[in-house]
């Protein structure tokens, strides 16, 4: 009992309310409802830590935890991407009238370290370029080959399941404008993998000939979210926040107040970097040239898009969501991911149909109060497109604002000269899939002559290359290989995309697979 321990008083009371909050907690939970729709339901829970193969039950949310007065405890629920910024640390959380500040994070055995004060976090390294995560360093970008040297990873972000929060007595102006401005919060994905190699389907959308965007798309994407700190921290370039590694309670940052040293008995603040993971079925749009736009066009365009892909595929709002890449305020490509659990199943259309893009790109020129769509497209050109009667300025809720692109509002403008002549070359487009390259050696020689150099055997073989005349791809380690010479601006545009190109002679029997295919490739 801590009555008969030697301890101040104070600390006697802080541990009988640690205490006394767990047992409510525990109560909380041991008296739920057992029923299928219950967060707390044994098999819903195991189906979502991947114990019970085939039960297809939501993915559990995040939780934060409401102390209440006698028996009125209560937890409540938000999906994971919506909790990193809503439970985030200092949130404010109006319920039933009150207010609640979220101050502390129910950190997991796992998450501690050897010693119990440290916390197993992991560096994370980003594309720059396609906005794709690795937790490992790499040389080369898995999703798009770029280069990845010398980029500055995010130091100690650490998976947050769940959260408790405290009364606020106090709000205090500072506290009203801290959550105005929230926070800083950036999605990354990771494409996955099956021995050792991405499963990702590759595809190109051409439009008379000239390509335009690139896309890739996977089942079970992982796709996170991090938090690096409110958007009103003094420096940029510090990210995270301090948290106490035993007891998971945040800790006030330098910017905010200074803290005076810390007494000996007490465990120092760590820095950390909250993230959340989950799987979606996810389609990547990178364009091929994104300079040439400006950062409006290329936020309406998102928009834009993703209103023609619910129009014409009949989907609430919602159901399919996206984000810019690498940065919000660094556009170079679209992540369009299914929002909801299990996925609707669309995104696959869109790389399986040459002509889905084109008519998503139409749904969105119609939604967006355009006429003469038709005469537009035919000749080319968006100058023709003309608007309806009592349409809006530059967006409305009846075209492509949303609740879902309140951040994005003030820079969507649907009347966009630069906007109209994309949209319109995307409507003229196709996509064009990847060809898969038989394993059984008939389309090509080339493909028995590697399989004798004993060399993997090639991911794909693309046909359709002008300059190239056709190549074969190993994405796994970023080598093309052309059946036609090289010139050297063709090998100096490969290298810039982090690919290196080798010339194979006209067939294999004029002398054999090149000694530096072999040595790239390991063979």
């Amino acid at each position: 009992e801590l009555g008969t321990v030697n301890l101040p008083t104070s600390r006697k009371q802080y541990l009988r309310s640690i205490r006394r909050s767990a047992e409510e907690q525990i109560d909380l939970l041991e008296k739920g409802t057992d029923s299928n729709s219950s967060d707390f339901y044994s098999y819903r829970y195991l189906a979502t830590e991947g114990f019970l193969p085939g039960y297809n039950f939501p993915r559990l949310p995040l939780y934060a935890f409401i102390p209440g007065e006698g028996k009125t405890s209560q937890f409540i629920s938000r999906a994971r991407f919506l909790a990193i910024s809503e439970f985030g640390p200092g949130s404010l959380i109006y319920h039933e009238g009150r207010a609640y500040r979220v101050t502390k994070a129910k950190l997991p055995p796992e998450a501690h370290g050897e010693d119990g004060s440290a916390l197993a976090t992991k560096d994370i390294h980003i594309c720059p370029e396609c906005g794709a995560c690795h937790e490992d360093e790499v040389n080369r970008c898995h999703g798009c080959g770029a280069h990845m040297a010398g980029q500055t990873p995010i130091m100690n972000t650490l998976r947050i399941d769940n959260v408790e929060t405290s009364p606020a007595h106090r709000i205090t102006a500072n506290d009203e404008e801290r959550v105005r401005q929230g926070f800083d919060i950036q999605t990354v994905f990771s494409w996955p993998r099956k021995n050792g190699r991405v499963q990702v389907a590759n595809a190109e959308f051409v439009r008379d000939g000239e390509p335009l965007l690139t896309l890739q798309y996977a089942n079970s994407t992982t796709i996170s979210r991090l938090n690096k700190g409110l958007k009103r921290r003094k420096s940029q370039t510090v990210l995270g926040f301090n948290i106490n590694p035993r007891t998971g309670y945040w800790e006030k940052s330098a910017d905010e107040e200074p803290e005076p040293d810390l007494p000996p008995d007490k465990t120092r603040p760590v820095r950390i970097v909250p993230i959340v993971r989950d799987r979606k079925n996810a389609l990547l749009f990178r364009f091929k040239d994104p300079g040439r736009f400006s950062p409006d066009t290329l936020t309406t365009t998102q928009h834009a898009l993703l209103r023609g892909i619910e129009v014409e595929h009949q989907l609430e709002q919602g159901e399919v969501l996206g984000e810019p890449l690498p940065a919000r305020n660094d556009r170079r490509a679209i992540l369009v991911y299914e929002a909801t659990e299990g996925g609707a199943g669309v995104l696959t259309r869109l790389m399986d149909d040459p002509e889905a893009v084109g008519r998503v790109a139409r749904a969105a020129l119609e939604l967006m109060h355009f006429d003469g769509i038709d005469e537009a497209v035919s000749a080319g050109n968006g100058g023709l497109l003309k608007d309806k009667k009592d349409t809006c300025a530059r967006g409305c809720y009846r075209c492509l604002l949303s609740y879902f692109n309140q951040p994005d509002h003030e820079n969507i403008h649907r009347d966009s000269a630069e906007v109209k002549q994309l949209l319109i070359d995307l409507a003229r487009g196709r996509t064009v899939p990847e060809a898969r390259a038989p394993r059984n050696g008939a389309s090509s020689p080339w493909l028995r002559a590697f399989e004798n150099a004993n060399l993997p055997p090639p991911d794909a073989q693309d046909v359709r290359s002008v300059d190239a005349g056709g190549e074969f791809v190993w994405s796994g380690h970023f080598v093309r290989a052309a059946c036609r010479p090289i010139t050297p601006d063709m090998a100096a545009e490969y290298s810039r995309k982090g690919w290196e190109l080798v010339s194979l002679p006209g067939a294999p029997d004029e002398g054999g697979v090149p000694q530096r295919l072999v040595d790239l490739l390991g063979g």
